[in-house]
């Protein structure tokens, strides 16, 4: 019931700021484009937010050209091209046009356009919590990175999870070891659909959903002590201390890999939820431009 009132009292809110015409929404709510506060020049003009177009140079592999002669912006992320021009209500989507309910305008010195349209139309996705007041922007992994996560090749597969955009809606409520000298990263055998990765005593396990990876569960660890479930606790080797969000289903055995944080070296194989390992490959010189992810033998994608 508290989500719905909250969600009734933001839709009410924007409304009310449609109808007042031009009226600043930073003390009504947050807009946050890939986890990132935009914390000017945000507005809302006849109910449409609209952002500085400085909010989306955070897209990876996105350009953004401004025309001052002719008042165009121009955006590119892969295949999509858009364009808009200051006072014009027509917009471009590659060769579609647009009518916009609002169009780009300038806001002391800056070009502001409405977020909405530009988000959705280079890929991301929007979403409103009402219970934050907040509207989240956050944009998805592009065509090359979709097209090597759903290849057949696993070590494609996994490394291309590894790159997808993080959504951190959920704040974390743990700290990390900043003085841990390894990494490791375990993925349900024959899958790459989520992963816990190890960060001295600290765990967290994110999931792929709608082409963006998301944190959902996070524990701390008992260096000090031995594992003696068979449970996550058997597999990292060390008892929760303490765990905050949703503990995924575990998972008959976990291929893993081991990295330095020098990247000098790595140790895979495939540990069992009993706790049991098999290595299946070791390198004591590792080259940090290649991947750490690779081929487990015997390994095949399901």
């Amino acid at each position: 019931m508290a989500r719905k009132v909250g969600f009734y009292l933001l839709i009410l809110t924007l409304v009310s700021l449609g109808t007042l015409g031009t009226v600043s929404a930073d003390a009504k709510f947050k807009v946050m484009v890939n986890n990132s506060s935009v914390n000017y020049g945000v507005q809302i003009v006849s109910g449409q937010t609209m952002v500085p177009l400085k909010a989306f140079e955070s897209f990876n592999n996105t350009s953004i050209q401004w025309e001052a002669r002719t008042k165009q912006v121009t955006i590119v992320r892969g295949s999509m091209k858009i364009k808009l021009t200051v006072g014009s209500r027509t917009a471009w989507k590659n060769s579609e046009s647009v009518q916009l309910d609002v169009p780009a305008r300038m806001l002391d010195g800056r070009v502001t356009v409405p977020l909405r349209f530009i988000a959705e139309a280079l890929g991301a996705r929007v979403t409103v919590d009402a219970t934050m007041n907040t509207v989240w922007v956050q944009e998805r992994a592009n065509a090359k990175l979709v097209q090597n996560y759903y290849s057949n090749d696993l070590a494609v597969s996994r490394i291309a999870a590894l790159q997808f955009p993080v959504d951190e809606r959920e704040p974390s409520r743990l700290t990390g070891d900043n003085e841990a000298l390894s990494m490791s990263y375990y993925f349900p055998e024959g899958r790459s659909d989520g992963y816990f990765i190890i960060y001295g005593h600290f765990v967290s396990y994110y999931e792929i959903k709608d082409n963006i990876r998301t944190v959902v569960w996070e524990a701390d660890l008992d260096l000090s002590k031995e594992a003696d479930k068979k449970d996550f606790t058997a597999i990292f080797g060390h008892p929760i201390v303490k765990e905050y969000g949703k503990a995924p289903v575990l998972a008959p055995s976990y291929a893993y890999y081991y990295t330095s944080v020098w990247g000098s070296q790595i140790i895979c194989g495939i540990v069992n939820v009993d706790g049991t390992t098999k290595v299946s490959g070791k390198s004591l010189n590792w080259e940090n431009n290649k991947p750490f992810i690779v081929a487990i033998p015997g390994e095949t994608k399901l």
